[in-house]
């Protein structure tokens, strides 16, 4: 297995948490975030089993059982989450597996916009305290100060502008200042509502909605549409048509909406150039240009 520190005993150990023997293991498709396998138990029913990638990633699997646990509540189809943990330095997060079908999902993207609606009404009461970001979990003010942040930080003397991630920082003021004036209902955010996070039960049930290991906090559903509008804009990964379908099902279709989805992305872009300046240097290069590319590309989009 494609990590320091898992092998066979690492597995009997961790699957022992949720009871069973394995009998074999097996990759599944998986993104660049974790590794997942399913586990075929001898005397159980298999679960899925994923651990990060990235060595260096923080344990994210707290918050991603409570989000789908609270999903549940609210009506939305998951795959129960089961256990989490930390093995040998390695955290992981075991859930129940669900037998896809076969059938594709008709218009998955609308299917993710409803979801995006939906997750945005999931209480925040008992959210474990690593779901908020480093500005507190009142989310209105954390949005407010996360603004505040960004804004005050672009200027002649920022280390982004010198390295080239961005130009005009007046116009970013500008842009990112016009969404202090903005009304938001705030709540939770899925973080990846993508076709690969959709196992198919075939055309009579809804399909099940996976992976929460991204849900994060801000303005709802905006903080879920401001990634699905990247893909669409700055990526070039899914096209304009099933941007807007998304859009549509999420309530966010109209032109003032995707002006408010492109400066949220731009507002993104720099954040988390910041963010790898200052806890992964070892991204930074990356993320620079990404943002400058990103800025340059949504600013043909939208002007």
């Amino acid at each position: 297995m494609p990590h320091e520190g898992i092998d066979q005993e690492w597995l009997r150990v961790v699957v022992q948490g949720v009871g069973g023997t394995v009998d074999r293991i097996v990759p599944l498709r998986g993104g660049a975030v974790n590794h997942t396998y399913l586990v075929e138990r001898v005397d159980a029913d298999p679960v899925v089993l994923r651990f990060p990638v990235d060595p260096l990633r923080e344990d994210e699997y707290p918050v991603e059982s409570w989000a789908a646990a609270e999903a549940v509540r609210i009506g939305i189809p998951v795959a129960m989450p089961l256990a989490h943990g930390v093995e040998r330095g390695v955290p992981f997060a075991m859930s129940e597996y669900v037998t896809p079908d076969a059938r594709a999902i008709d218009h998955p993207w609308t299917w993710l916009g409803t979801y995006a609606r939906a997750v945005a009404g999931i209480s925040l009461r008992d959210a474990p305290p690593s779901l908020y970001s480093r500005f507190g979990a009142d989310v209105p003010r954390a949005w407010s100060a996360h603004l505040d942040y960004n804004i005050r930080a672009l200027g002649d003397d920022d280390r982004l502008l010198r390295d080239g991630a961005y130009t005009e920082p007046a116009r970013l003021r500008d842009r990112l200042g016009s969404l202090q004036d903005d009304a938001h209902d705030f709540g939770l955010a899925h973080g990846d509502l993508a076709p690969r996070n959709l196992l198919s039960r075939g055309p009579d049930l809804p399909p099940v909605l996976i992976d929460w290991g991204a849900a994060e906090t801000g303005p709802s559903p905006w903080t879920d549409a401001r990634r699905v509008f990247e893909w669409a804009c700055v990526d070039g990964s899914i096209t304009l048509q099933e941007h807007a379908e998304f859009a549509a099902a999420a309530g966010l279709a109209s032109a003032a909406d995707h002006r408010r989805l492109a400066t949220m992305t731009e507002l993104h872009l720099l954040d988390v150039t910041r963010w790898a300046l200052d806890k992964r240097p070892d991204l930074y290069d990356e993320y620079r240009d990404r943002c400058r590319t990103g800025l340059e590309r949504i600013r043909q989009v939208v002007g």
